[in-house]
């Protein structure tokens, strides 16, 4: 059963990671008020950090990004300082996208694992019958 668990983890951590990418993508831009807070901050991106749970299989850590947000020149925005920025979530999309590629594929390959397994067992039921 360790080789269904190790898989289920995978696969548990394999969604957290594609949810977190997702999230950030679709608010990417979202923009707000220099040091503001509430409605008017900017979405603040988070990471997926995989780690090695107490079982030994693969669970995710959701982190805070370092930095979470940084400054745009945006005189016209709404929510623009006297100065003119905005803030902007610190997102590179082209990051998000092979994070969630990755995440795809692990999650592919967990799956693949569990088939496996199950073909495993199969044939040794066939053996012993």
């Amino acid at each position: 059963m360790s080789v269904i668990s190790s898989a289920l983890a995978g696969l548990n951590a394999s969604t957290r990671r594609i949810e977190v990418g997702a999230s950030n993508l679709v608010n990417s831009q979202t923009v707000g008020k220099p040091g503001a807070s509430g409605e008017e901050a900017a979405y603040r991106p988070v990471d997926a950090v995989q780690i090695s749970g107490s079982g030994g299989g693969p669970e995710v850590v959701i982190r805070e990004r370092d930095p979470a947000n940084s400054l745009t020149y945006s005189p016209d925005h709404a929510l623009a300082s006297e100065e003119g920025y905005v803030e902007s979530p610190n997102v590179d999309i082209a990051t998000e996208l092979v994070n969630n590629k990755l995440a795809q594929r692990t999650y592919e390959a967990n799956l693949k694992s569990i088939s496996t397994w199950d073909e495993m067992q199969e044939t040794l039921l066939d053996i012993k019958s």
